[in-house]
């Protein structure tokens, strides 16, 4: 992509639509964690630049609720353990 042109909400919601069915994929299949980590990486791994600026915050709590979904966060690991 062009460093000068950010992704659209549009385009980044695909991609975390993309992200997320593939984490699921790895959990049916009992995936280690670090292929899970791996997949994520792989939306990570953005410049700044992509992003618009009035789209960060948003994307971070996509980022953030797609990991605590799938148990890839602290609280979620928590929760997890309680029940």
């Amino acid at each position: 992509m062009d460093s000068n042109v950010p992704f659209s909400r549009e385009q980044l919601t695909f991609r975390f639509a993309a992200l997320d069915a593939q984490l699921v994929r790895l959990a049916r299949r009992h995936a280690l964690e670090e292929e899970r980590w791996a997949a994520i990486e792989q939306l990570v791994q953005l410049p700044t630049s992509d992003i618009a600026e009035a789209d960060r915050r948003w994307w971070w709590e996509q980022l953030y609720s797609t990991m605590e979904r799938h148990g890839l966060t602290e609280l979620s690991q928590l929760a997890s353990s309680a029940h």
